[in-house]
């Protein structure tokens, strides 16, 4: 019954808001009676889900990221590092614990900017972000199911202490990180991966705390330089 088949606004789909292409990649009849139903079936819905973190390599087991502690005044290397590398660098837990895998890659983020939580983010957040792109949306994930396993949650504070670009304010900045050869990409005022590790290439250069974020501050040091 297509009147069943209802959607929000852009096209998102059911209990877990599957676009049209991802349900009919992923979309999975988990209770057996004959449909894949989102909309309606629970087990449907959270299977759909698991099936798409599993076809994009999810790795049982294994965790979506680590909340580090980053040593006062260093500048970090843009690009995917081992544990072991990250770790040379000065980078560490927050909880004190070792790295289960220190041989494998990870990538430093800082998504609440400069005074909040950082991340050594492995395999498995790449693989949420196929869910939702948005690194503060799978950061928010991973912690859920950390809190659902019982693993608690953020240690240090997730500060808001920037002024929040305007869409204007954000295409400048592309524009003046492409002026001086750190950026790319189009200057469409999106701040994805590519803006972000302009952002970090630049703040290492200039010699600020390297979160990437796309603040006033990083506009400031732009526009004088």
């Amino acid at each position: 019954d297509k009147s069943h088949l209802s959607g929000s606004w852009a096209g998102a789909m059911g209990h877990t808001q599957f676009i049209p292409t991802s349900y009919q990649a992923y979309a999975v009849d988990m209770d057996g009676d004959g449909k894949r139903d989102i909309w309606n079936s629970i087990p449907d819905a959270l299977a759909t889900a698991a099936n798409l973190l599993r076809k994009n390599g999810w790795q049982a087991g294994k965790t979506w990221g680590y909340e580090v502690s980053l040593p006062d005044g260093k500048k970090f290397p843009a690009g995917s590092r081992s544990l072991s590398q990250w770790q040379a660098l000065g980078v560490t837990r927050v909880n004190g614990k070792p790295f289960k895998n220190s041989a494998e890659k990870a990538t430093l983020k800082v998504p609440g900017g400069r005074g909040g939580p950082a991340f050594l983010m492995v395999k498995n957040f790449s693989v949420i972000k196929r869910y939702n792109n948005a690194d503060k949306y799978a950061v928010a994930v991973g912690l859920l199911a950390d809190g659902i396993a019982g693993y608690g949650g953020l240690m240090q504070d997730w500060k808001r202490p920037f002024t929040k670009l305007s869409f204007e304010e954000r295409q400048e900045l592309q524009q003046r990180l492409s002026q001086y050869g750190y950026y790319d990409g189009k200057f469409d005022g999106k701040i994805g991966e590519g803006s972000r590790a302009a952002i970090m290439a630049f703040q290492a250069k200039a010699g600020l705390t390297q979160d990437g974020h796309p603040s006033m501050e990083v506009l400031k040091w732009l526009r004088q330089n």
